[in-house]
């Protein structure tokens, strides 16, 4: 892995470990508590001092980690000086964490870790994803790194059972993608719009770049996207370009509308987005998430106007109280984008933590949908996120269940556009 950044080191073990969600590799271990720790750090900045029991509870409930993970990577946090654990002889009592600048953590953490204590498999998974990460690649030519074919195999299978993998068969070839790859380099979208050889695929893609976060089931049970009208043929085009990563699909899940998929074009501005700036998307994708929900699937009260919403957040700080706003942006204040200020037990008020990356996100959320009491404490809106509600699921694992529930074929001259774009370059 010499070539390849401590920041991106970091955030394809963060990759794996989000794919994987709660099911465990013997081959991985250093990786795993590596991709734990960098998830965990993007909730704890700017958090108080926290009971390590409630903290627990968060790491096995919202974050999905194993029980047994929870201790080694808090003490890889504390290696790191990211946190202070208060103790009482063995047992942990409390965590203070002390969270650096943003971009600061993925080299730190990768430090702690060593690299050079990655076992080989870890090895392999980590340089196979990131050469992913850049085009799509010939599974033939994942050999040429010089390790073992067997030990390759093995990685790429683990790969498609977590779905940081994708593979596919386009005219006798074997293609291996990353579902990452499209979020990372926007160009790419472009060029297969460009070259689609499907009228078809270049009308679904250009509808979903101008139309960004829009709901999935929407699309499917209005058979329209923006007023024009969609045939079964596209709609099946829309289901496999979110399923096979093509088009990010973060859900949300709500009690009132169940499991909803948003579908998202490539980011504003066509440059490759790096690789440790892809949490700031997901949080743009989050909050574009939330405010569409309340567009087009509120629970009572409608949001009209999102691109004035997000521009208000953006100028003034917070948003408007309200009686939805506890669903409505829990999950983005458990992204640590904001916070959630309870005026009583029904009103609450969203706040923008003041951060570099938080107005980033912002801005890119603006963008996207533009074609824009006491109050408590970090520690409350950790118990907030675990109260029943809204639960907004990262665009790995939203592309992963929807893959699962929706198995799609689609027509042949789209499926021809497609492989040639993925075996350009392969020939």
């Amino acid at each position: 892995m010499d070539n390849i950044t401590n920041e991106n080191i970091a955030i394809r073990a963060y990759d794996i470990t989000l794919c994987l969600e709660r099911n465990s590799v013997s081959e991985f271990d250093l990786l795993t508590s590596l991709g734990l720790a960098v998830r965990l750090t993007l909730h704890l900045r700017g958090v108080p001092a926290v009971d390590y029991l409630l903290l627990r509870d968060v790491c096995i409930h919202l974050l999905d980690f194993p029980s047994t993970a929870v201790r080694p990577v808090l003490e890889l946090l504390a290696e790191a000086e990211f946190v202070r654990l208060e103790t009482e002889g063995k047992t942990i009592k409390s965590i203070i964490p002390d969270i650096p600048y943003y971009e600061n953590i993925f080299e730190s953490l990768t430090e702690v870790a060593e690299p050079n204590s990655f076992s080989e498999p870890e090895a392999v998974a980590i340089g196979l994803l990131e050469k992913l990460s850049d085009s799509p690649l010939l599974k033939d030519h994942a050999y040429q790194s010089g390790a073992d074919k067997k030990l390759v195999d093995r990685m790429i299978d683990i790969g498609k059972q977590g779905s940081f993998i994708i593979t596919k068969r386009a005219r006798g070839r074997d293609i291996l993608i990353s579902p990452t790859y499209f979020s990372e380099t926007p160009d790419s979208y472009a060029d297969l719009v460009a070259g689609a050889g499907s009228s078809r695929v270049k009308k679904i893609l250009d509808l979903l770049k101008q139309n960004q976060g829009w709901p999935l089931k929407k699309i499917i049970s209005d058979q329209e996207l923006s007023g024009i009208r969609l045939d079964t043929h596209d709609l099946q085009v829309v289901k496999m370009l979110a399923g096979e990563g093509f088009v990010p699909p973060p859900a949300i899940q709500t009690s009132h509308s169940g499991t909803n998929h948003f579908l998202f074009g490539p980011m504003p501005g066509g440059k490759r987005l790096p690789a440790v700036k892809r949490p700031i998307y997901e949080a743009a994708m989050a909050l574009v998430a939330a405010v569409r929900q309340g567009q087009l699937l509120p629970s009572q009260y409608r949001i009209r106007w999102p691109s004035a919403l997000l521009c208000s957040l953006r100028e003034k700080g917070f948003l408007r109280a309200s009686t939805e706003a506890l669903e409505q942006y829990r999950q983005v204040a458990a992204l640590n984008v904001g916070r959630l200020n309870l005026i009583d037990s029904q009103w609450a008020r969203f706040e923008l933590i003041p951060r570099p990356e938080n107005y980033e996100a912002v801005d890119l959320a603006i963008s996207m949908v533009s074609g824009a009491s006491p109050s408590i404490t970090s520690s409350d809106d950790i118990v907030i996120a675990l109260r029943k509600g809204e639960k907004y699921i990262e665009s790995l694992i939203g592309r992963k269940k929807l893959l699962t529930d929706n198995p799609v074929t689609i027509d042949e001259e789209s499926l021809h556009a497609i492989d040639s774009f993925l075996l350009r370059g392969h020939a």
